[in-house]
């Protein structure tokens, strides 16, 4: 498999520094969260972005994008995120759900990016 090199590859990278950042470095706030499973929401969207990213540097390189691969990789990094924050960190907890709203958010960047490739495909062949 042929792997992308463009500037997706880097905010990719970057992104990925960030998301252990949040999850793991940086302690919980006791803070009031501004509605209710926020968190949910927060993880969901850090999982989107990353699998967002890493599926556009394939697109944009012309590369099929590996989906199951990519997929299977959001499991394992959920899983690792949520037993390294109940294992690692003091402020933060491991949780299920957590775990479920990171792998859902990986899912809806997978299926975008699968609508989207598609539809540049419809479009290249009219």
């Amino acid at each position: 498999m042929r792997m992308p090199n463009n500037r997706f590859v880097l905010f990719a990278v970057l992104w990925f520094f960030a998301v252990i950042y949040s999850l793991l470095l940086k302690e919980s706030d006791d803070g009031t969260p501004p509605f209710a499973h926020f968190d949910k929401v927060a993880h969901f969207a850090l999982f989107f972005g990353q699998f967002w990213l890493l599926a556009k540097a394939f697109m944009r390189d012309g590369l099929a994008v590996p989906y199951r691969l990519l997929f299977v990789s959001a499991v394992l990094v959920a899983a690792g995120s949520e037993m390294a924050q109940a294992l690692l960190t003091r402020t933060r907890e491991g949780s299920i759900a957590d775990g479920l709203a990171d792998v859902l958010g990986a899912a809806a960047a997978l299926w975008l990016a699968h609508k989207v490739s598609a539809a540049k495909r419809a479009v290249k062949t009219v």
